[in-house]
C-alpha cells in the first residue's frame, strides 16, 4: 500500500460517506466536511414548527433504488439495523427494489456517518496542500 496521508472528503451525503468508509476501512486517515447541520445531503430530513408542534419531513429524495448486488448487501445490513425498509408499493422502471430510510431518510446517512470523523456545518471554500 502507498504511504498513508490525510484525506479530506467534501460532502457528507451518501457518496462522500461511502468513499470515506471504504478509505477508513483500508487504514486511511479521512475526515469528511459537510456544510449541512447534520446528516442528510439529498436524503435530508427537516424539522418545522406547525401549530406549535414540531413535525419532520423528508426534504430530499423520497426513496432509493437497489439493483446492484454489492449495494443490496449493504442495504440488507441497514434493514437489519432498522434504518432502511423495503417499500413494496413503489415500482422501479429499471427492475430494482425500492427502499426508504426509517424512521426518516436521513437515518441511512446517519448510520453511514457512524464512527467516521465528520465535521458538520463546515463550508469548504478552498483546499490547500
Amino acid at each position: 500500500m502507498a504511504t498513508q496521508s490525510a484525506i479530506a472528503i467534501v460532502g457528507g451525503g451518501m457518496a462522500g460517506l461511502a468513499c470515506a468508509g471504504k478509505l477508513a476501512a483500508r487504514g486511511y486517515d479521512v475526515c469528511v466536511f459537510d456544510k449541512g447541520r447534520g446528516p442528510g445531503g439529498r436524503m435530508a430530513t427537516r424539522r418545522a414548527e406547525v401549530h406549535g408542534e414540531t413535525v419532520r419531513f423528508d426534504h430530499g429524495t423520497p426513496l432509493f433504488e437497489v439493483s446492484d448486488p454489492q449495494f443490496r448487501e449493504q442495504v440488507a445490513k441497514w434493514e437489519s439495523a432498522g434504518v432502511a425498509a423495503h417499500w413494496s408499493e413503489a415500482a422501479s422502471d429499471a427492475g430494482g427494489e425500492m427502499y426508504v430510510g426509517t424512521p426518516s431518510m436521513n437515518a441511512v446517512i446517519r448510520a453511514m456517518a457512524g464512527s467516521l470523523p465528520v465535521r458538520w456545518a463546515e463550508r469548504v471554500t478552498r483546499c490547500e496542500r
